[in-house]
């Protein structure tokens, strides 16, 4: 979960250029969100929200907001893929 969570933070990193333009910085957050692994997802986007509440109150990530998009893999790597995807559609 930590390498994949890892990833998708280095990804959203790397797409911040594209960012740019918009008024929110998008940052995906792929972990179980139900079945056996909601706590430890659940958890984590709690954290990742708390994380982006404290940036944004002291004015965003270079002046934009940053907007957390939660999505489930339900601790299937398959659907891990199916989620990033989601995740880069939405820009």
């Amino acid at each position: 979960m930590r390498k994949l969570t890892l990833g998708v933070c280095m990804a959203a990193l790397l797409t911040a250029g594209a960012a740019s333009a918009q008024e929110t910085v998008k940052l995906g957050y792929i972990d179980p969100l139900s079945g056996g692994g909601a706590s430890v997802g659940e958890g984590g986007l709690k954290t990742f929200n708390w994380i982006a509440d404290e940036i944004n109150a002291q004015g965003g990530l270079l002046g934009k907001k940053i907007e957390i998009l939660p999505l489930d893999d339900k601790t299937n790597p398959q659907e891990a893929v199916v989620q990033a995807q989601k995740a880069i559609d939405a820009g």
